[in-house]
């Protein structure tokens, strides 16, 4: 059922979003007056729209970022991590390590004391999905201790030099007046009126 629901070789290109609006929102009847078709028409054309939708929908994957914020350890609690899909953000997946000192990606939970464990998953990730979806919550996890690691290195270096801010200010103020002194009369006057707001 091969339609192109783009095109009606009797409605010029201008007349395109009004087509599609009555296309697939307005009631057969009226779309096939519309149109200038037959009933059987119309709906061979809605169905084939409402087929190219549905294989756009499933075929392109829902955009999803993942965001984790490592913690010290608790315990056998790592971290946490936040997925935002299409605009929609889940919070509290939780980076635990099990018995066999593996990282997993525990799903957000609330007290629940008709359940064995006393909690309830709030969010479920399907099986055919979870393995990958852990293995991206896991490097990002790893890739976040990383980048904490080397801020670490890097503040612990400048800390290691201090220097004190009233020598960065005396330092600064020298360079000026060397840069200032260095400038022909007429900016200097000008620099000063600038400085001043004049």
């Amino acid at each position: 059922m091969a339609i192109d629901q783009n095109s009606n070789a009797e409605l010029e290109v201008k007349d395109q979003s009004e087509y599609m609006r009555f296309l697939k929102t307005a009631p057969i009847t009226e779309f096939a007056a519309y149109a200038g078709i037959d009933i059987d028409e119309a709906v061979k054309r809605r169905v084939a729209s409402a087929i190219v939708d549905v294989v756009r929908t499933e075929s392109t994957p829902p955009k999803m970022d993942i965001s984790v914020r490592p913690i010290e350890p608790q315990g056998n609690l790592y971290g946490f991590a936040s997925v935002t899909v299409s605009g929609i953000k889940i919070d509290d997946f939780k980076i635990v390590e099990n018995k066999d000192g593996e990282l997993f990606v525990g799903m957000p939970s609330k007290p629940d004391k008709t359940s064995n464990t006393g909690y309830r998953n709030t969010v479920f990730v399907e099986k055919e999905f979870r393995d990958d979806f852990t293995a991206v919550v896991i490097g990002k996890y790893h890739e976040a201790v990383e980048q904490a690691k080397s801020r670490a290195a890097n503040f612990k270096s400048a800390a290691d030099k201090p220097e004190r801010m009233a020598t960065q200010v005396k330092k600064a103020a020298k360079e000026a007046e060397k840069h200032n002194a260095a400038l022909p009369q007429k900016e200097k006057v000008m620099k000063k009126r600038d400085i001043r707001g004049d």
